[in-house]
């Protein structure tokens, strides 16, 4: 049995993943390498069969999205370890058993890499997530000198994070529902609050091909999620100090989906619908994370942002006003951090 499988969850990603493929067999490092085809119609899965024999190809049997497809791979794998990576990565020399070391020494974590834009400059040490539950890049395009060794991170990265397959399992994978967006925030927290330490090891090196974006269909999710999220996770008397902060951010999110036009508003309301209508699976959820934790959100707090970093989410101009008007609200509002 080989102790690790580098999983990859692969939707028309034949271009990425003739990039990806050769930095992983420059490792040196025995693995099963495990591609999940969400979308077995699109060739990838045949092209991989010829070209890419050492390769194991496995079907979904559906379109699950990025959080199914990592599931049904995490069952599948055979490895001790499992590295989630996404497609669209190329990994740097040593990549690997950087995160071999940083997870034989902290079996019980969940250890992200340091992803690296095109340009060389950080795309994400790990993520940050303010307490209203927004969650953006830590360490956006600083110099990625800045970051060395093995350290501490509030939430890890879904786009290359190495985990025990048993631990894994044991949190219930990802959560379904969420599709995509925000799921590695939802298994970062859930995770802390049952005591797996969340790691990155920055001196493995991946770039990341990801241009940052907005869509409808992208800001349907995030907003659908992190409330999701939020309701799942926080305890309740967290969720009735963070109202009025709530409110706060309710109303900046219709501003901007006001600002962006018709197809955001409507994004927006279709959150609010899909949340209203699976309100009793909701609640199943929110019951279960509730019964399963064993810290309080004290844990998850303790290092969530009190000012939002609106320089990754307008431009600079705006970004500036808007902090000034949102931080010292926000900071009022905050929730105890202590426990």
């Amino acid at each position: 049995m080989p102790e690790l499988t580098l999983l990859i969850v692969a939707y028309n990603s034949r271009a990425d993943l003739e990039r990806l493929l050769p930095s992983v067999y420059g490792q040196g490092v025995e693995c099963e390498i495990l591609v999940v085809d969400n979308n077995p119609a699109d060739g990838t899965g045949e092209w991989l069969r010829q070209h890419h024999p050492a390769v194991r190809v496995v079907a979904s049997p559906r379109n699950g999205g990025y959080a199914g497809g990592n599931n049904f791979g995490i069952r599948e794998a055979r490895g001790e370890f499992v590295l989630v990576l996404n497609p669209d990565t190329v990994l740097h020399p040593g990549a690997l058993r950087t995160l071999l070391e940083a997870i034989r020494a902290h079996p019980q974590a969940l250890i992200g890499a340091k992803l690296l834009n095109p340009d060389g400059s950080v795309n994400a040490v790990g993520n940050h997530m303010h307490y209203s539950g927004i969650t953006t890049c830590r360490g956006l395009n600083e110099p990625a000198t800045r970051y060395r060794g093995l350290e501490p991170v509030p939430l890890v990265s879904g786009a290359a994070f190495i985990a025990a397959r048993r631990t894994l399992l044991e949190l219930g994978g990802f959560d379904e529902d969420y599709w995509m967006y925000l799921e590695d925030t939802d298994l970062s927290l859930r995770a802390r609050l049952r005591g797996h330490p969340l790691l990155n090891a920055n001196d493995a090196v991946i770039t990341h091909h990801y241009r940052l974006g907005m869509s409808p269909r992208k800001f349907y999710y995030l907003e659908r999620n992190r409330l999701l999220t939020l309701f799942k996770v926080y305890e309740a008397r967290t969720l009735r100090c963070i109202a009025p902060a709530l409110l706060l951010t309710e109303l900046a999110t219709w501003a901007f989906a006001l600002l962006k036009g018709w197809p955001y508003l409507r994004a927006h309301w279709q959150s609010y619908r899909w949340l209203w209508q699976n309100r009793a699976a909701v609640r199943a959820k929110r019951a279960e994370v509730q019964r399963s934790r064993t810290a309080p959100d004290a844990v998850i707090l303790r290092d969530a942002l009190t000012k939002l970093p609106f320089e990754q989410l307008t431009g600079p101009k705006l970004a500036g006003v808007l902090e000034r008007l949102t931080t010292p609200l926000y900071r009022m509002a905050a929730p105890r951090r202590t426990a």
